[in-house]
């Protein structure tokens, strides 16, 4: 459904990609459509344009969060391809500077904003008719009750970029009416925004009372409060600029079913995307457990080295196809190869399997002495429970941990990736136990971080 209907033959529609909590849009301007910020499978948007012609695709920024879907889609239409002056790109494009106008169709045209502070060169697009503004397309600058991060470029530019951001948000709500819709590309769920992002969109007015660069009163205020707010980066994101400044090739065809013979001998590693309690009863030995979400193909890409080779195993094929689809948007392209039926092959082939354990709070409040590993970021620990040793869950595959008698059990948050972090400790002859439970459970001593 579009989001928006303007004048009768202009609709806007906004495509949501929930694992890496980004928008997309298409504008569709009687026979013409122009797209903004497309992801890396463009055939989601070619299927709105019916016979309207690509007049543009434009990005907002080189993307730090997925594999953009720009280039291809520019290319097979023959239409511009545009990204702001100063992307670095070399993949062939025009550069948007402020104040440039793309023509969309008769009497509708976007209008280039330059918004720093997400990145340096980052721009925003107003689409404009005879009457004015009506929708703007923020990308990584004015969120939904939020903005984006400001430290996702280079540390030594986190400052000044945020003050870019708190004056380029501002820049927004002073030269845009209170009517104008806000469409953001990130969303909620996306690591790219800084602390809790609304719904898909807003206007400038909603915006006025919630958004932080327009309620916090001052800079400095406004830039100690993003500072503290953000966590660490997925380790993928150091892989998508250079992806997207040199143009992303399509997405990988789908990989084969692979025999238990061959999982047996992959030198790669094996990725177990069932649920808790079936990788609990029973696993591949040395197979790492991250329970198929929507943030799963985030999670492959954070704790093993970039495009490691894969095995993905599944009880559930189209879970399995869109792991690999979610993997092939931040560019993971290693899907060596899947299995679909769980653990039956392997089994009735007769090869060895592993059970692992899963706790809860309760339990661990009855096993006094036993040592906690904590695996959460950092920022979000208000407290923690004493004589836990700290390691985020990213560094378990290589972290210097001593393999004392007896288990460790290991928490997070919401028990996720405690799940993930006690099957790496496992995988690497490491006892671990994984408490599923929310932190709320704890009802044990605290000590303030």
């Amino acid at each position: 459904m579009p989001i928006l209907q303007l004048n009768g033959d202009v609709t806007v529609h906004q495509i949501s990609t929930r694992s890496v909590g980004d928008h997309s849009y298409v504008i569709l301007a009687g026979d013409t459509a122009a797209v903004i910020d497309p992801q890396r499978d463009i055939d989601r948007l070619t299927g709105l344009f019916g016979s309207a012609s690509l007049n543009a695709v434009m990005e907002t920024h080189v993307h730090n969060d997925y594999v953009s879907g720009g280039a291809l889609l520019a290319s097979g239409y023959g239409s511009r391809y545009l990204l702001p002056s100063g992307s670095g790109a070399s993949v062939r494009h025009d550069a948007v500077v402020d104040g440039d106008r793309i023509d969309i169709a008769d009497g509708w045209h976007l209008r280039a904003l330059h918004t720093p502070g997400h990145t340096p060169h980052h721009t925003s697009y107003a689409l404009v008719s005879g009457g004015g503004e009506l929708v703007v397309f923020t990308g990584g600058s004015m969120l939904v009750g939020a903005v984006g991060r400001t430290d996702l470029v280079n540390p030594n530019l986190t400052d000044g970029l945020t003050r870019d951001q708190y004056r380029s948000v501002r820049r927004l709500a002073e030269i845009l009416g209170d009517t104008v819709v806000v469409a953001p590309t990130h969303g909620a769920g996306s690591f790219c925004a800084a602390g809790p992002v609304g719904g898909p969109t807003s206007t400038i007015a909603e915006e006025r009372t919630r958004n932080p660069a327009l309620v916090i009163d001052g800079i400095d205020e406004f830039v100690a409060a993003q500072r503290a707010g953000y966590g660490l980066i997925p380790a993928h994101y150091r892989h998508m600029a250079p992806i997207n400044q040199a143009g992303a090739t399509p997405v990988p065809t789908s990989p084969p079913v692979r025999s238990p013979e061959y999982v047996a001998s992959f030198a790669g590693r094996v990725v177990d995307m069932r649920f808790t309690p079936s990788f609990a009863a029973g696993h591949i030995p040395g197979s790492i457990s991250i329970p198929y979400s929507a943030e799963a193909a985030i999670y492959v890409a954070w704790v093993l080295p970039w495009r490691t080779p894969v095995i993905l195993i599944s009880d559930s094929p189209p879970i399995t196809s869109a792991m690999c689809l979610d993997l092939a948007r931040i560019g993971y392209d290693a899907v060596d190869g899947v299995v679909i039926d769980g653990l039956a092959a392997w089994r009735a082939a007769g090869h060895p399997e592993e059970q692992s354990r899963v706790a809860s709070f309760a339990q661990l409040a009855k096993d006094s002495g036993v040592r906690v590993l904590d695996v959460r970021d950092p920022h979000e620990a208000t407290f923690v429970i004493p004589g836990a040793t700290r390691i985020h869950f990213s560094e378990l595959g290589t972290a210097d941990f001593d393999d004392a008698d007896g288990p460790v059990w290991v928490h997070c948050s919401a028990g996720y990736r405690s799940v993930i972090a006690a099957s790496i400790l496992n995988a690497r002859g490491i006892e671990a136990v994984a408490i599923t439970d929310l932190l709320s459970a704890y009802t044990g001593p605290q000590e303030p971080t």
